[in-house]
């Protein structure tokens, strides 16, 4: 049964529950699927590259107060999909969750579908009620991680199965192209340095204040060694840390040793470039960026506790506890090590060939066809908004 799927995601930006969303439109899509991916985008510019699957951009506000950003959201997503006809409707994130929640309110569609890929502390009562909404209300729910299946079990008494990730490996892989002769010169990274790589910018989930104290460690032994934390677009503001972040920059010796915005295309010349990606977030749902980085053939260091430990075996990772900047400076040392380069070049593409877009998709399946004969049960389909190029 060929299903039209709208997957909603609360950004056009490269964050990891979009990059999840477009991947799963594309293998939806290959499997002979309608999927469409629709967002608010701000900037009028699109996704932050081009799927190869149908989108729809919903024209989006600026707001700077966040609570307000979110109301705002909701309310343009909703309103941009009534009288929008598909199969199932499904969010990646609580944004677009509560927008379809909505919808359900007002007798618009029978249910939808929601994927928790991780859950944020709000102290703002309106931003955690939205959070809870946005999962309690689905009428189907997915996660990428043991872990979260058994939080959202244990705190909300909700079943999500893991249908897990995928890493695109037409675009991640070894061998070097012309982007990554060019790379160091468009960024200005110097030619001859070793490059630390950490993807998702500069924020507290992310524990890049103790990434910092453990490169300048290891930069003091190993001078040629050069940071580079790539990414960091995000609804969330976090100003205060980092502020907390230059301030430590500025007190210590590492002024040019640090690198801002990566394009999305540059991504992977960029993983071959880099000696190693240092992963030490305290949180996540699943970890896309390791899975990249393994798939293009270098080493990681990843925390040694769920949900790195799901999917990881020992010896395909270096571990750290996350906590301590000592075991993050013991675990990076041996990655870059002389024996890693030429281990990871053969290992990291063999473990990345384990997490297929394909599988993750059929996953989705049997809660998609429950999802679509309620549709089809209660509301007439008129049509669907539109289908995959071929």
């Amino acid at each position: 049964m060929r299903l039209s799927i709208g997957i909603l995601t609360h950004s056009t930006n490269p964050r990891g529950g979009v990059v999840h969303g477009m991947a799963l439109a594309e293998a939806l899509c290959d499997a002979g699927h309608d999927a469409t991916l629709i967002a608010p985008d701000v900037t009028g510019a699109g996704f932050f590259r081009t799927p190869r699957c149908a989108t729809r951009c919903i024209p989006a506000a600026s707001v700077p107060d966040l609570p307000a950003l979110v109301e705002r959201r909701i309310g343009e997503i909703r309103d941009a999909l009534r009288g929008q006809h598909f199969d199932v409707l499904h969010a990646q994130d609580p944004i677009s969750a509560n927008a379809l929640a909505d919808l359900v309110e007002e007798g618009r569609i029978p249910g939808f579908a929601r994927t928790v890929h991780h859950l944020d502390r709000f102290s703002h009562p309106g931003l955690a009620a939205r959070q809870t909404r946005g999962l309690t209300a689905a009428t189907e729910l997915f996660t990428v991680s043991q872990l979260w299946e058994d939080m959202l079990l244990t705190e909300y008494g909700r079943h999500a199965p893991v249908v897990g990730n995928g890493v695109d490996l037409t675009r991640f892989f070894p061998e070097p192209g012309l982007r990554d002769q060019e790379l160091r010169v468009r960024y200005g990274l110097p030619r001859n340095a070793r490059l630390v790589l950490s993807v998702g910018g500069i924020e507290r989930r992310k524990n890049t204040l103790v990434l910092l104290e453990a490169f300048e460690m290891l930069h003091r032994e190993q001078s040629d060694l050069h940071l580079v934390i790539a990414g960091g677009a995000s609804l969330l503001d976090h100003s205060d840390y980092r502020r907390l972040f230059d301030e430590q920059i500025q007190s210590g010796s590492l002024a040019n040793t640090v690198t801002g915005t990566i394009a999305d295309d540059d991504m992977p010349a960029l993983y071959r470039q880099s000696s190693v990606l240092a992963y030490p977030s305290r949180t996540e749902g699943f970890g896309l960026c390791p899975l990249e980085a393994l798939a293009c053939g270098i080493p990681v260091v990843v925390p040694a506790a769920p949900p790195f430990t799901e999917h990881l075996h020992t010896l395909e990772a270096f571990w750290c506890q996350p906590e301590s900047s000592e075991t993050l400076v013991c675990a990076l040392r041996d990655a870059l090590s002389v024996q890693s380069p030429a281990r990871f070049r053969v290992s990291g593409p063999a473990t990345a060939r384990r997490f297929d877009w394909c599988r993750v998709a059929s996953r989705h399946l049997p809660a998609y066809r429950r999802l679509a004969a309620l549709r089809h049960a209660g509301v007439p389909v008129s049509g669907v908004l539109s289908s995959c190029p071929k």
